[in-house]
């Protein structure tokens, strides 16, 4: 990655607040802003468990269609 490129990516950071950086000479040392993750993490972890879900749900329905697929193919064979 370029010094231009991560330039641009931290200034991103720094203005929503997730990282400080601090200049001394010619080394810029970046630490946690005051702005954590929390929001991010809770809006993760709700959907999180919606598509749990809704992945639980579909891997029922698989199995059940596997399941019909196996006595039709026995029907079949009789």
């Amino acid at each position: 990655m370029t010094l231009t490129g991560m330039k641009k990516h931290v200034g991103v950071l720094e203005q929503a607040g997730l990282v400080v950086t601090e200049k001394v000479g010619r080394v810029r040392t970046c630490k946690l802003g005051l702005r954590r993750l929390e929001e991010e993490a809770a809006w993760i972890e709700r959907y999180h468990q919606l598509w749990s879900a809704r992945f639980d749900e579909l891997d029922k329905v698989v199995e059940e269609l596997k399941r019909k697929e196996k006595v039709d193919g026995r029907k079949k064979r009789e």
